[in-house]
């Protein structure tokens, strides 16, 4: 009897939290690490997962990159990327699983594009922004043991906070600490936005930068000078990551791979990967098993 085809990369909702789109796990060693879902395989999230280790090390994968980390650090694991993530020790921190609703558009952007890294703690600025993260994840916590029905406003509330200084650590490690004009990254950062939305629809730059309401030039431009690549490579790399993602996870075609992406011409959409890749995808599917 012939297999089921994979067309799909296991993905979780979040489970009713009883705290309005807030899930809170408390990591303590000696106690296994409670989930809303199976998180034996790697899969994928429609929501955002902020993992906070104080103490520990913490192994695994974000979309095809290798974690391997000890405490105390923290990262953010996105919606839509493919994770598998496993302890190596007992583990002491927090994770919170949140829905991207409770974060303003703004903010979001901010994270999207800073953060898609571990911040690691062990310098001095970023061990008063720990301390500071684990002060309000402790009130956090206290509010979420609490059976009050509006305790949820306070915890989102207390959430942004968190997620702001974490969003400012994150600026402070990128910068060399002298002040930048930050429009070229506030370009950056809503062409991700808009990227990581529209990938499998927009394919032309124009698309983007009519929305960003600039030229087409000063948006290559602005980014060639920030990454070093061009537009067109860098909405050609996205889409190219998650052909990875399906061609390792599923069972789809190159074919079904290509119209899901928004390529109609397959034979296009083999060139594309082959050139950021150097290898065709099928062949990629066979090393990758």
């Amino acid at each position: 009897m012939a297999k089921n085809k994979i067309v799909h990369i296991p993905k979780f909702r979040m489970a009713d939290s009883g705290s309005k789109g807030i899930k809170l796990n408390k990591l303590d060693p000696g106690t296994e690490v409670a989930g809303e879902h199976s998180i034996a395989f790697p899969h994928r999230d429609d929501h955002y997962m902020l993992v906070i280790i104080e103490q520990g090390k913490l192994g695994g994968n974000i979309d095809f990159e290798k974690i391997e980390s000890e405490g105390p650090f923290l990262m953010v694991v996105f919606p839509g990327q493919v994770h598998l993530l496993t302890p190596q020790t007992p583990l002491s921190g927090w994770i919170i699983d949140f829905d991207p609703a409770l974060v303003d558009p703004q903010l979001r952007n901010d994270l999207d594009s800073r953060c898609k890294y571990l911040l690691p703690m062990h310098q001095s600025p970023s061990d008063a922004a720990f301390r500071q993260v684990q002060k309000l994840l402790t009130v956090i916590q206290a509010l979420y043991e609490q059976p009050s029905d509006t305790r949820h406003k306070a915890i989102a509330a207390i959430l942004t906070g968190v997620l702001h200084i974490i969003n400012g650590l994150a600026l402070h490690i990128a910068e060399t600490g002298s002040r930048k004009n930050n429009r070229p990254q506030q370009i950056k950062q809503q062409f991700l936005a808009l990227l990581y939305q529209h990938y499998n629809e927009w394919k032309k730059p124009s698309e983007y930068a009519k929305r960003l309401a600039i030229s087409t030039a000063h948006l290559n431009d602005t980014l060639k000078q920030l990454t070093g690549r061009s537009t067109m490579s860098i909405i050609q790399e996205h889409c190219v990551m998650e052909a990875e993602r399906l061609l390792h996870f599923t069972d789809l075609s190159v074919n079904e791979i290509s119209y899901r992406l928004g390529y109609p011409n397959p034979s296009h959409f083999i060139a594309i990967f082959k050139a950021q890749r150097g290898i065709t995808p099928l062949r990629y599917r066979v090393q990758s098993i």
